[in-house]
């Protein structure tokens, strides 16, 4: 459980920094919706978001996963002896499909933003 909690906290960390280096890559009169402000105004800065920006969120959605499978893990092996056995059950068969999904759905949203900043950028090479 604490490796969990570890990579929760690695994982807050790598998001923080994620939201300070955009913010910061862009003009300060851009407050909010700072992803769309990037695909949309200044595509100019796309390549140094994805060197810059976007290992950022790989390393966000690597933590959760790691916390999640942390956690699944601990649920198996370290059960909670307060639990009755049917509770623990649907806690452990949960978290098996739960973790996957979870892991699925924070890729997905990292490809989604990745390949957004890629077709931003041919579109603006084809407009040439």
């Amino acid at each position: 459980m604490a490796a969990a909690g570890i990579f929760r906290l690695l994982s807050a960390d790598a998001k923080r920094a994620f939201d300070a280096r955009l913010a910061g890559l862009l003009p300060r009169n851009v407050m909010q919706e700072h992803m769309r402000a990037l695909l949309q105004e200044y595509r100019d800065r796309l390549s140094e978001f994805r060197r810059r920006v976007a290992p950022y969120s790989a390393l966000h959605v690597v933590f959760n996963a790691a916390a999640c499978g942390c956690f699944a893990s601990a649920l198996w092996f370290f059960p909670p002896s307060g639990m009755a056995h049917w509770d623990l059950v649907f806690v452990r068969y949960g978290s098996l499909v739960v973790t996957p999904v979870a892991f699925l759905a924070d890729a997905v949203m990292f490809a989604r933003m990745l390949m957004a900043t890629y077709a931003e950028d041919a579109e603006a090479d084809g407009a040439v």
